[in-house]
């Protein structure tokens, strides 16, 4: 008896946890045109991580920066189910990643997160956190925000 509830309670927790990842097509929708942060940092010499998905520019942006300072990639990138297709002109690397949204509580000020199996940019960091709400178009809120 025991066993049995073990069991029904390790399914009840896995399917708690997939009832939070979005559809593959809402998961695109939302993987455009928001910054996606590995963390929010504390101090002005915090190291982050932001990518940009944003194919109305022609590509992305991945930042390796502080606040004030940072180097950046450009890549193009094409999204077919839930892979993501990057290819990276420096380098002339093509990585296909599996990736999935999910949405969560937090860290604050984060509603969703954003996990790509194989990141170009190495195994950690490989899940960033989003807003919902967001609608930066040009990365201006995110410059903002992470001044205050």
């Amino acid at each position: 008896m025991r066993a049995a509830l073990a069991v029904a309670l390790v399914l009840a927790a896995c399917h708690a946890k997939s009832a939070d990842r979005l559809d593959a097509g809402e998961a695109k929708r939302l993987l455009i045109d928001r910054n996606w942060i590995d963390r929010m940092p504390t101090t002005e010499t915090d190291r982050l991580h932001v990518y940009r998905f944003v194919p109305n520019m022609g590509g992305g942006v991945f930042q390796d920066r502080t606040i004030y300072k940072g180097q950046f990639e450009l890549f193009t990138f094409a999204v077919d189910g839930d892979k993501i297709h990057f290819n990276l002109p420096q380098t002339h690397d093509e990585v296909t990643s599996r990736f999935r949204i999910e949405k969560v509580a937090g860290p604050e000020p984060f509603d969703l997160k954003l996990t790509i199996d194989d990141d170009p940019r190495g195994p950690d960091p490989h899940v960033y956190y989003g807003i919902r709400a967001e609608t930066d178009r040009d990365g201006s809120a995110l410059e903002q925000r992470l001044l205050k």
